[in-house]
């Protein structure tokens, strides 16, 4: 993609006049799932064919917006009179508050998030209510290694609606060599404004978008993450930034924040961002900075950075002998489904 579709997907410059590079820039922002996001942005100024395109991507951004909704509700009633408050964090977060990064966002699942010895009882809750594991992470194996390797449940997709929640205790995998406090995150939770649900702040929102991003994924959607990290940004005063820069610290999210703040400085020219990256005195890798940017600008091709962001984000995972063996096991289990191998020392 051109850098420059960056600005005009936030609108910050003008559509392209050439119809084919506007039909390009369309094909791309449909692909890459943020075609809502920018109809919201021109869907007063738009025209034509391009208008049509983007009242087709609004219309699917608030069929998912009406489905978080009703199962914002279901989580509600499951929950209900239980003491539990879980959080809502992603995309479902920032729909349900209105927030400039939920504007025209497509949302395929929701994804909570609790104190780790609230899982249990969140898990029966969620059962009782309809959840179910898939078939696919319904065996020794997948639960043993969600539930001791990672941070999060196995997905849980309802009997009848279909729909996916997230339950998530940390925020990044046990294994991740990146030790985030994701407690401070949880205990610093709002409540969510008519809702018996709980948000981030926007500090943490920002610095859990960045830990996504830089610290757990091989940034599979660059152009979707880094709208967001730019719309999260801009709802944090400038008077805010040393107190952002100071929980960065305190949560263990540092690196995640510089190499956030480095890309708001790359690819929005944000010398806000700029300002705060040389102030923290942090300076992310120049070949990584150099991986991202290279599969930015070529999406669709760029093997070999696809393959370095790959091959980091699994080293940023887990140890090496962890993630060969469970490679060679789900790589088993795809040949020959069964039998299961029998978990290695340490797995238990």
């Amino acid at each position: 993609m051109k850098r420059q579709w960056l600005d005009i997907l936030v609108g910050t410059k003008p559509l392209p006049e050439d119809i084919l590079e506007r039909a390009e820039l369309l094909e791309f922002a449909d692909s890459h799932h943020v075609l809502g996001q920018m109809a919201e942005v021109w869907k007063d100024t738009a025209t034509g064919k391009t208008r049509d395109v983007f009242d087709n991507g609004l219309l699917r951004a608030r069929f998912d917006r009406n489905m978080l909704r009703n199962e914002m509700e279901r989580v509600e009633r499951a929950f209900m009179g239980t003491g539990l408050s879980p959080i809502l964090i992603k995309g479902a977060s920032y729909v349900a508050q209105g927030l400039d990064a939920g504007k025209g966002r497509r949302v395929s699942d929701i994804d909570i998030l609790l104190h780790e010895d609230e899982i249990g009882q969140a898990e029966e809750l969620l059962k009782a209510a309809g959840w179910a594991f898939d078939e696919a992470t319904d065996n020794t194996y997948d639960q043993n290694y969600y539930r001791t390797k990672m941070h999060e449940l196995p997905p849980l997709r309802h009997k009848t609606r279909r729909t996916i929640i997230d339950v998530h205790f940390k925020l990044l995998p046990r294994t991740s060599r990146t030790k985030v406090q994701s407690d401070l995150f949880i205990d610093a939770a709002l409540p969510l404004e008519g809702r018996k649900l709980r948000v981030f702040t926007a500090a943490d929102r920002l610095l859990h978008s960045a830990i996504h991003s830089f610290a757990d994924g091989s940034f599979d959607t660059p152009a979707r993450s880094l709208i967001e990290l730019k719309y999260l940004f801009a709802d944090i005063q400038e008077a805010e930034h040393e107190g952002l820069l100071a929980r960065a610290k305190t949560v263990g999210a540092v690196l995640p924040l510089a190499y956030a703040l480095w890309a708001l400085a790359e690819f929005f020219k944000d010398p806000l961002a700029l300002g705060l990256l040389e102030k923290s005195g942090v300076k992310p890798s120049r070949l990584i900075c150099w991986t991202i940017s290279h599969k930015l600008e070529h999406i669709d091709t760029a093997p070999f950075a696809k393959a370095l962001l790959y091959i980091r984000s699994h080293y940023m995972r887990m140890s090496l002998p962890q993630l060969f063996w469970h490679l060679a096991t789900k790589s088993f289990r795809r040949i020959k489904p069964q039998p299961e191998l029998p978990l290695p020392p340490g797995f238990q």
